[in-house]
């Protein structure tokens, strides 16, 4: 499995998303708002991903381990994030800043799921 065009698109979108989210953070000071922002262009972003990976007739197998290893960090995260804002009476300072480190995991962990099966096609081809 080679990198494709639209597994780097992803990562600039990604990243886009991230910082539509820190430029709402730090323009209108809304944390519910801003997150909300983030995790609807996550799901939207997840979503035509799913459409091009059944397009371009890629595996979908590695689709499912890459959103199987995203989600285990991003979505409790997320959530305990948004509930902390609407329900649990708001966050500390210095954890108002989680969604950043949380979307860094996740684009690490889809890389090294992306290079484990990249290199395990390698040892397998002649």
């Amino acid at each position: 499995m080679n990198i494709q065009k639209e597994d780097v698109i992803s990562v600039i979108v990604t990243l886009l998303l991230l910082s539509v989210w820190f430029i709402t953070l730090s323009i209108y000071n809304t944390l519910l708002i801003s997150v909300l922002t983030l995790w609807i262009g996550m799901i939207i972003l997840s979503i035509v991903y799913f459409y091009i990976y059944k397009k371009k007739d890629r595996d979908m197998r590695i689709f499912k381990i890459r959103f199987l290893v995203s989600a285990l960090p991003i979505y409790p995260v997320l959530i305990y994030y948004v509930y902390s804002i609407s329900i649990g009476g708001g966050l500390p300072g210095e954890l108002r800043l989680i969604p950043f480190f949380v979307i860094f995991v996740m684009l690490l962990l889809n890389a090294c799921v992306v290079y484990y099966y990249d290199k395990k096609n390698d040892s397998f081809s002649p």
